[in-house]
């Protein structure tokens, strides 16, 4: 978990140039699986596209030369360096497979601490099924 600077924004920006809020905080999550197979690899990211769709967020990449995608949460497109987004990519030379998310600016939560935030072992596991095959590519530009 990675925290950014947030500035005041609107006629109170004048009274705080280029001073942070201590308030609020951008938030940028990242992690990583190794070893991961093809099948558990392609079958998480069908699934995570899928949701993010059903969602309503907008596709604006994917993986040319490996498979992956970014997505944009339409919400906040206001602003362009506050857009949340979501990446997700799976690296077929080491089996690694990668998630980041990002956040614009919002409350810390409680107990909130950057350099003391727990990591955690995690291995994943394919899901039994048929795969989820998600709906076809849409544009990014508004129509």
């Amino acid at each position: 978990m990675e925290t950014g600077t947030c500035y005041y924004r609107g006629l109170r920006s004048v009274a705080h140039i280029d001073r942070g809020r201590s308030d609020v905080r951008s938030f940028r999550l990242a992690w990583q699986v190794r070893a991961v197979p093809e099948d558990v690899a392609l079958s998480g990211l069908q699934r995570m596209r899928a949701r993010l769709e059903r969602e309503g967020w907008t596709l604006v990449d994917t993986g040319v030369d490996r498979p992956g995608f970014r997505f944009r949460n339409p919400a906040g497109e206001d602003d362009v360096q506050q857009v949340e987004h979501v990446d997700a990519r799976w690296y077929r030379e080491t089996g690694t497979y990668t998630v980041s998310a990002y956040a614009g600016c919002g409350k810390l939560p409680d107990g909130f601490y950057e350099y003391t935030w727990p990591e955690r072992d995690w291995v994943p596991e394919a899901v039994p099924g048929e795969p989820v095959t998600p709906p076809a590519a849409r544009s990014a530009t508004p129509r």
